[in-house]
C-alpha cells in the first residue's frame, strides 16, 4: 500500500485522507453500536421491571439513558393520556430518529466507497495523458512508456484499495443497524402496553 501511495501521484493525498476517514468511521461505529447494543439489552430488562411497578424514574438512570429503547419510551411517557393512534405515531417518529442516530456517518462511508475509485481513475487518466505528452515531446521508448502507464494505474489500484473495504463495511453496518432497529421496535411493542396500563391507572387516580 505504501508503494502504491508513493507511485499514485497527487491523487494519493485525497485517497489517503479518505482511507483515514473511513477507518475512523468504521472504528467509531463498531465501538458505538456494540456499546448501545449492551445498553439496549440491559434497558429492556430494567424498564420492563420498572414499568410493571409503575416506576418511570428508571428512564433517568445514566446507565441506560443513552439506549435507543430508553429514549423511545421516554418520548412516549411525555404523551401520557394521549390516544392509542397518537402514541403509535409518536413511537414511529421516535424509532425513525433512533434509526438516523444509528446510521450516523454511514452516508459518509458510502460516499467514500463510491467516490474513491473515480478519484483513482482520474489520477490514472492524468498519468496516462502526461506519459503520452512526454512521449510526443521527447520520444519516449516503449519501456519508459510502459513504466509511466504502470505508475498511472497505481492510482486506480489505490482507489480500489480504499473503496472496497469501505463498501464492505457500509453494507455490514447497514445490515447491523436494520437488525438493531428491529430489536428496538420489538422491545417498544412489548413495553407499550405497560405504558398504556400505567396511563389508565394514572387517569383513574386523577379522577378519584
Amino acid at each position: 500500500m505504501l508503494e502504491l501511495f508513493q507511485r499514485a501521484g497527487w491523487v494519493a493525498y485525497p485517497l489517503g485522507l479518505c482511507s483515514i476517514l473511513a477507518l475512523a468511521i468504521i472504528l467509531e461505529r463498531v465501538f458505538t453500536l456494540a456499546r448501545l447494543k449492551q445498553m439496549e439489552d440491559r434497558a429492556f430488562m430494567l424498564l420492563q421491571l420498572a414499568l410493571e411497578k409503575g416506576d418511570h424514574g428508571m428512564l433517568r438512570d445514566p446507565a441506560i439513558a443513552p439506549a435507543p429503547l430508553t429514549q423511545v419510551i421516554e418520548s412516549l411517557t411525555e404523551m401520557r393520556g394521549a390516544s392509542e393512534d397518537a402514541l403509535q405515531h409518536a413511537a414511529e417518529i421516535a424509532l425513525s430518529m433512533q434509526r438516523l442516530r444509528l446510521r450516523k456517518y454511514l452516508g459518509t462511508l458510502a460516499t467514500i466507497g463510491s467516490t474513491a475509485p473515480f478519484i483513482g481513475l482520474f489520477g490514472t487518466v492524468l498519468g496516462v495523458m502526461t506519459a503520452f505528452q512526454g512521449m510526443s515531446q521527447a520520444g519516449l521508448s516503449g519501456e519508459t512508456m510502459a513504466a509511466g502507464i504502470s505508475e498511472a494505474l497505481s492510482a486506480t489500484a489505490l482507489g480500489l484499495l480504499v473503496a472496497i473495504p469501505s463498501v464492505i463495511a457500509y453494507n455490514y453496518f447497514v445490515g447491523r443497524v436494520q437488525g438493531f432497529v428491529l430489536q428496538v421496535h420489538s422491545h417498544t411493542a412489548r413495553l407499550a402496553p405497560l405504558l398504556r396500563s400505567n396511563a389508565v391507572e394514572h387517569r383513574v387516580k386523577q379522577e378519584a
